[in-house]
């Protein structure tokens, strides 16, 4: 096995616990905030682990939102926790498994699940490093273009004796 297929697998090893990081947090938050009572596997600080949800939570959801809760503003928040590349982590894991609202495990993740959130979380891995490859510039640090010279224009000259 080569070094890359060794370090690409390790990454989904089951022994793995993905934590949830800044971005995880904060949708992790909005959506408990939605929410008339706490989800106890939602992460509440930095290290706390990620934890996919057990299928048809949506509906749990709308059951547990607050008067007020628009569903399009309950189900933008929860796609963005849930797809937040530490959530696609998670749910990428060998023998990873969902889990119930109440944190008690639910059902093994299917195969074409895990598959798919490996390929988004990979695919995201893979465009951030083209990006560290080849940065953008940002507009600060780069001087504009001078502007490209004009042609010189040309001038009719009339000569007086012979009038050409």
């Amino acid at each position: 096995m080569t070094e890359h297929k060794k370090s690409q697998s390790s990454i989904w090893s089951a022994d793995r616990k993905i934590t949830a990081r800044a971005f995880e947090l904060r949708a992790a938050q909005e959506l408990q905030s939605l929410l008339r009572e706490e989800i106890s596997i939602l992460p509440a600080t930095l290290s706390d682990q990620i934890k996919p949800f057990q299928i048809g939570v949506r509906a749990l959801f709308d059951d547990l939102a607050k008067a007020g809760t628009t569903p399009i503003e309950l189900n933008l928040t929860l796609q963005r926790y849930t797809g937040a590349t530490g959530y696609q982590m998670a749910l990428g894991l060998d023998g990873s498994h969902r889990y119930r609202l109440d944190g008690s495990v639910d059902d093994p993740v299917s195969d074409d699940n895990r598959e798919h959130a490996r390929k988004i979380a990979l695919g995201r891995f893979e465009k951030m490093r083209r990006k560290k490859a080849n940065p953008e510039p940002d507009d600060r640090s780069v001087s504009p273009l001078p502007e490209p010279a004009r042609p010189a224009r040309k001038v009719l000259t009339i000569n007086r004796r012979s009038g050409t």
